[in-house]
């Protein structure tokens, strides 16, 4: 082998070299650091990290889910969320420290300009550090990534992200948060409303899991931005899962969501997240294994009939003494609190409530329970139900906009 030194190099060669840190992507190294962008290294940072999205957004809200993902990975690359001169992250009005990419409905402008006048002031504690140099090359990436008629009405509004000259990035970033979303609470109505037809979405993209997840995080990922109130978010996912029109892998929702309700512990407390990650994971692995052109539906015969018949029964492998103990452990679930007893109790490290609908002791309370709410939409809301059951869900702009209108007349309507 040859070797680029002389020998004599190698043998006197020190028999170890300090470790580097490990950077992941040129913006985090020296992130605490200014960049020298008179240097190559600075040039190509300077480059790489002010230019446009992979995908040019048009500040509508279809597009927005996509772009906070593509944002928010330029920002962790570029090092704007991390160290002490990260542009990301700031304590709201209640001091609570909050991720504005992810958050951006949970801070007011005036909290969130103060804050970034400490790196954007002369006089302020990061003055001309490289928390200002990131909130320039922020404030580039975000005005390259939008079409022009959008460019055209953030220009527009100057005023209400540009302070003495400069542009304050996470102001920019919020006001188009504002732009995309119509910041109101009749519109986070709208979105709501969207959360319950997630099974009319389920049948509108015939069981398609990655697609019905996209419409999902489409109008949760704005809700959870706006700091709205989501305890009905997963009773909405459930509902469209359990709408999937394959035989079996709805019969496996329908499973793992009668442990939910029953608060199985081999099931767990669950959040939108954790499931959506479940769900996903073996949606991919049925697809894996399924044959070709039978993994959206039931297995049919070349003449487009059901193959095989009825499906075989199986006998139930529990072993039967384990099931009698079971029940005999949680009969206690079924035995409801006398008149004047409280109706939450803890039991080893887990809190139960008495749900009136399910007639047990269960992790929700009976206002949040999903049996309740069925049986309420089916007393009061049948018409509305047959509607929504009869016609596809809308994607396009003239749909939405009535569906926004009709919203809108509602509020009217409830605040009179």
């Amino acid at each position: 082998m040859l070797f680029p030194w002389p020998l004599e190099t190698l043998k006197s060669a020190p028999q170890s070299l300090p470790l580097l840190p490990l950077a992941l992507t040129p913006g985090k190294v020296g992130a605490e650091a200014v960049i020298d962008y008179s240097t190559k290294h600075g040039s190509s940072v300077y480059k790489e990290y002010k230019a446009a999205l992979p995908t040019v957004w048009d500040l509508k809200g279809k597009g927005l889910v996509v772009f906070i993902q593509e944002f928010l990975t330029r920002a962790q690359d570029a090092g704007w969320t991390q160290g002490t001169m990260q542009v990301t992250k700031f304590n709201n009005a209640d001091g609570t420290l909050i991720d504005l990419i992810t958050e951006y409905g949970k801070i007011d402008v005036d909290t969130l300009k103060a804050q970034c006048d400490v790196f954007l002031l002369p006089g302020g504690a990061n003055f001309q550090t490289r928390a200002t140099q990131n909130n320039k090359l922020m404030a580039e990436c975000l005005l390259s990534s939008v079409t022009a008629s959008a460019k055209q009405a953030l220009i527009a509004d100057r005023g209400q992200y540009t302070f003495d000259g400069t542009i304050y990035a996470p102001v920019l970033f919020k006001h188009m948060m504002k732009i995309a979303t119509l910041d109101n609470k009749a519109t986070s109505k709208w979105l709501h409303d969207q959360l319950k037809q997630m099974p009319a979405v389920m049948l509108e993209v015939k069981g398609n899991i990655d697609d019905f997840f996209n419409t999902f995080d489409k109008w949760h990922t704005q809700l959870v931005g706006r700091g709205e109130d989501l305890d009905d978010a997963l009773d909405c996912l459930w509902d469209g899962l359990k709408a999937a029109p394959c035989e079996k892998f709805s019969k496996w929702i329908q499973d793992k969501y009668d442990l939910h309700i029953e608060d199985d512990p081999t099931w767990g407390p669950i959040t939108v997240e954790e499931l959506t990650k479940r769900v996903k994971a073996k949606y991919n692995l049925m697809l894996s294994v399924a044959p070709k052109g039978n993994s959206k539906g039931d297995k049919k015969d070349k003449k487009g009939g059901e193959k095989g018949g009825k499906e075989k029964k199986t006998k139930n492998t529990k072993v039967k003494g384990d099931k009698q103990r079971q029940k005999q452990e949680e009969s206690w679930k079924k035995t409801p609190p006398k008149d004047g007893e409280p109706t939450t109790k803890t039991v080893g490290d887990h809190t139960f409530n008495w749900c009136v609908h399910h007639m047990a002791w269960v992790w929700h309370k009976s206002e949040n329970c999903d049996l309740g709410k069925k049986r309420a939409a089916e007393q009061n809301h049948v018409s509305y139900a047959a509607a929504v059951n009869s016609s596809p869900i809308e994607t396009g702009t003239s749909s939405n906009f009535r569906a926004l209108m009709s919203t809108l007349a509602q509020a009217a309507l409830d605040e009179e």
